[in-house]
């Protein structure tokens, strides 16, 4: 019996100590979920192009986006780039790859004047991340200087980011939009490596990219803004070439309805695209409207863009989107029609296409 005690007794002590590191596992383990966000965007089109005569249905891009708060001033973010890949051998394939990677500081110190954050890592650049907040239909397509190949979403690198005399009213935030609510305005810049998060660098370059936003009569027209926005570098290229972009731009936003309008001009572009055989730059200029009207008590919208582009180079683009679309939830079903001019070949698209989140 004094044996059998004395079994027990051991194989207790030996358990407790197991149990003990596994409840210490399980706190932290707790801890970070408790502090965790994870969320999704995808974007899913049914087509008909009549270029092509093809009918499909595709994924236009996903994103997966884990963001954590470390502590109450710092967040790591991560997020991956899901999309379809349309050329090699992988012709098909859904592919996986890191948009988003870094660590983010908020800054506490003058509030009234900048109150924002520094990132560090594979970051946003300041005017795409700015317009998507604007225009909320990526669903229908790349953004006007991402789609032209002008610039990149995102890059190694780092960005700091601040609001302009505090926020906004709490109204306006929940109404209409809580992005980048400062009072009068906000501003972001960072340096980059240059040519985008799906690319290796290819020379010692780094490009600085900038973002100036005033918002003038917050108290009478709050949804009202207007800017301008910068980038000076190098193309990704061995040899370098030239890229400057210049936009200014103009935005309104209330409950019932959205529209922003751009002017850019430039010398070449991030990748080395616009640019001759002997690595010298080509002037490009263009313009982007966007439109959504809210019809009221409904969910649904009436959604409008126009583009512009042209280059020395004799390439020139023009595309028009139109549709109706149903809000519910944070989800977006849109039914459009898209009209293309690439170099005098007309393109049209018919789409319904869906956009996922949660």
């Amino acid at each position: 019996m004094n044996k059998l005690f004395l079994i027990l007794l051991l194989s207790l002590m030996e358990l407790a100590p197991m149990n003990l590191v596994a409840q210490d596992t399980i706190k932290p383990a707790k801890s970070f979920l408790k502090n965790t966000e994870i969320s999704g965007q995808w974007f899913i089109s049914g087509n008909y192009e009549n270029h092509d005569s093809l009918y499909q249905i595709e994924l236009k891009r996903g994103y997966f986006t884990i963001e954590s708060h470390l502590t109450e001033n710092l967040t790591a973010r991560y997020t991956q780039d899901i999309t379809l890949d349309t050329e090699g051998d992988d012709a098909g394939n859904v592919e996986m790859r890191l948009k988003y990677l870094y660590l983010q500081q908020k800054i506490n110190f003058l509030q009234k004047y900048q109150k924002g954050s520094i990132s560090i890592g594979m970051v946003p650049r300041p005017w795409i991340e700015f317009e998507q907040k604007i225009n909320a239909y990526r669903v229908m397509g790349p953004m006007f200087l991402e789609k032209t190949n002008v610039l990149s979403s995102a890059d190694f690198g780092f960005i700091y980011e601040g609001l302009i005399g505090g926020e906004i009213d709490e109204q306006y935030k929940k109404e209409v939009s809580s992005a980048y609510p400062g009072k009068y305005g906000s501003f972001s810049f960072g340096l980059y490596n240059g040519g985008g998060y799906h690319d290796i660098e290819r020379n010692n370059n780094k490009t600085f990219e900038a973002r100036l936003t005033l918002r003038p009569l917050p108290a009478f027209m709050p949804g009202l803004q207007f800017g301008y926005a910068y980038a000076n570098g190098k193309a990704n290229l061995a040899n370098g070439a030239d890229f400057i972009m210049n936009v200014l731009y103009l935005s309104s936003e209330s409950k019932y309805h959205v529209f922003m309008a751009q002017y850019y001009s430039g010398v070449g572009d991030y990748a080395g695209i616009y640019t001759d055989t002997s690595f010298n730059s080509y002037k490009n200029s263009g313009f982007a409207l966007f439109g959504e009207f809210k019809i009221p008590q409904t969910k649904f919208s009436v959604v409008g863009r126009y583009d512009s582009f042209k280059s020395e180079n004799d390439f020139h683009l023009t595309l028009i989107n139109t549709g109706i679309a149903y809000r519910f939830l944070k989800n977006k079903l849109v039914l459009g029609a898209e009209y293309r001019d690439k170099n005098g070949h007309i393109g049209r698209m018919f789409e319904l296409a869906l956009e996922i989140r949660f």
